[in-house]
């Protein structure tokens, strides 16, 4: 399948060393299609880390490039997907990866919460001018807090941090904030009525 250059999107995943970046990068590619079961770090088995050095250490030391295909409302999009590491000893293939996508997914530990190294990644995308979205990941482990998460997000970062997708049900699942119709119950999100954090959105787009 050919793509136009307007149909072509290139997203690296950044973010503090062990934030959940390759097991989000395996998800995706599964969730896409383009594998048919997500590997695992412990055995060795994912994606992006092919190295036998990867595979030894349990994580990332070079950035890695993978894509999929979606075709929403009828129009072939193709994503470049690109894992990098997290470490600061290896953060030259990090960096070399921002210069080719036009937006940072800044992965988060919902356990650890805003670390060094995610406050480190934002100020490199920001510097770069590239687009941000912050992915906070593992919410559905027994010690996450999502609303804490979030409130230390918008301390560090600023008040324009506003979640699109709501944890609900103790994080087992996510329900849409930005496209919120009034069909969800009031408070059915762990962090509160979605109709509020719509109206949040809306309020700083006006």
């Amino acid at each position: 399948m050919s793509y136009t250059t307007e149909n072509i999107r290139n997203v690296a995943f950044a973010g503090h060393p062990g934030a959940g970046k390759t097991m989000l990068f395996e998800a995706l590619l599964h969730a896409g299609g383009a594998i048919q079961t997500a590997g695992n770090i412990e055995r060795g088995t994912t994606v992006s880390d092919f190295d036998p050095i990867e595979k030894e250490r349990g994580h990332s030391v070079d950035a890695a490039i993978a894509s999929i295909d979606s075709n929403s409302d009828n129009a072939p999009v193709h994503i470049n997907l690109v894992d990098t590491p997290g470490y600061p000893d290896f953060r030259g293939p990090t960096l070399s990866a921002l210069a080719a996508v036009e937006t940072v997914a800044i992965v988060v530990d919902a356990d650890a919460g805003v670390e060094y190294g995610t406050r480190r990644m934002m100020e490199y995308a920001k510097a770069r001018n590239l687009c941000r979205v912050i992915v906070v990941n593992k919410i559905d482990h027994a010690e996450a807090d999502a609303g804490r998460v979030l409130q230390e997000l918008r301390d560090t970062f600023g008040p324009e941090i506003l979640p699109l997708n709501l944890p609900t049900d103790h994080g087992t699942r996510v329900i849409d904030c930005f496209g919120y119709t009034g069909k969800i119950a009031q408070g059915d999100s762990d962090l509160g009525p979605a109709a509020d954090w719509h109206q949040k959105i809306l309020d700083q787009v006006v």
